[in-house]
């Protein structure tokens, strides 16, 4: 959807978002699953500048690096794509193991001062939900030394249909 990328890069600014994940690939068994929101070089979405600095390509994911600017904000802020190639929709990843370090790197590179991660797959409900799941649980298991896997996906379906399809 073409039509919100302005938004969507509106939202990130506004939120003070510097992490991106993306669980999905743009196209997956030859449908369309996400719009490109990034440009290749630089690109004006009206009042924001969206610059593509680095790009990282891993064995499981890309790290997209860009300056994003605001017309009258007078700054420039440092935003990272995580984007996670090794997941099919309704499928498994490839790996478990590179799963977990993609979402440990993806913890150990946000700023403490920045707001919220972004994370999306193609419909945000389900990889998007087990992201957030295994997010938390490492923050629980981390601080509690246990985990409660039921409960959280209880709690986000409560607040979101579909988080985490089984």
């Amino acid at each position: 959807m073409q039509e919100t990328v302005y938004d969507f890069w509106r939202m990130v600014w506004q939120e003070n978002s510097a992490i991106i994940v993306m669980v999905t690939n743009l196209v997956e068994v030859g449908r369309v699953k996400c719009c490109k929101y990034w440009p290749d070089d630089t690109e004006i979405y009206r009042d924001m500048k969206v610059t593509l600095i680095e790009t990282q390509l891993l064995s499981e994911y890309v790290i997209r690096t860009f300056a994003v600017e605001k017309r009258g904000a007078h700054e420039i802020r440092e935003i990272r794509q995580f984007h996670f190639t090794g997941w099919p929709d309704h499928g498994v990843p490839y790996h478990a193991t590179g799963l977990l370090g993609f979402v440990r790197q993806v913890k150990s590179k946000c700023p403490a001062n920045a707001g919220p991660i972004v994370v999306h797959c193609s419909a945000g409900a389900g990889r998007t939900g087990c992201f957030i799941v295994i997010d938390i649980m490492l923050d629980m298991a981390e601080r509690e030394g246990v985990v409660d896997i039921y409960n959280c996906v209880r709690e986000l379906r409560s607040r979101r249909v579909n988080m985490v399809q089984t």
